[in-house]
């Protein structure tokens, strides 16, 4: 990951399941003792998940919607989390959702980011993973406290 290469803000459509394994996600990480927020979980996981693995689920849940009458999901949209990302992972997912469409798999980004989550792992087993994620990639300030330290001098 390129530190010095701007984000790309990315939003990602998510349905009542997808909002419900993230928050699962996000909690067990919490009780390890790691200060995540979900966009944090987004990222790293997105960072964490190889792109086969990431093909691998976008083809199985593909695979679910293909099996089931109507529409994909039967609820709407119950959240769109934004994430920044570098630009290696913004190409990360559309790398994937390019082998996806090569095999006749329509599929967008939302749709890949999705499919890994409700596949990963629980946020107990996901703990030491995102641990080191943060220990890599420290957050950065933000808001008043990013203004207080630009103006001191400090990243």
């Amino acid at each position: 990951m390129n530190p010095t290469a701007a984000p790309v803000k990315v939003s990602f459509s998510f349905y009542p399941a997808d909002m419900q394994a993230l928050n699962e996600r996000l909690v067990a990480l919490r009780r390890a003792g790691l200060p995540v927020r979900g966009a944090t979980v987004l990222r790293a996981l997105i960072y964490l998940t190889p792109p086969m693995e990431m093909f691998a689920h976008s083809v199985l849940l593909a695979g679910a919607y293909g099996q089931k009458d109507g529409p994909r999901e039967d609820d709407m949209i119950a959240g769109r989390p934004t994430v920044d990302l570098p630009k290696e992972h913004v190409k990360k997912l559309d790398d994937v959702v390019t082998e996806l469409a090569a095999k006749g798999v329509t599929a967008n980004r939302a749709f890949v980011v999705r499919a890994m989550l409700r596949a990963a792992r629980d946020g107990t087993a996901l703990a030491p993973a995102v641990g080191k994620f943060l220990a890599d990639f420290p957050a950065k300030p933000r808001g008043w406290a990013a203004l207080k330290a630009k103006k001191h001098g400090r990243r």
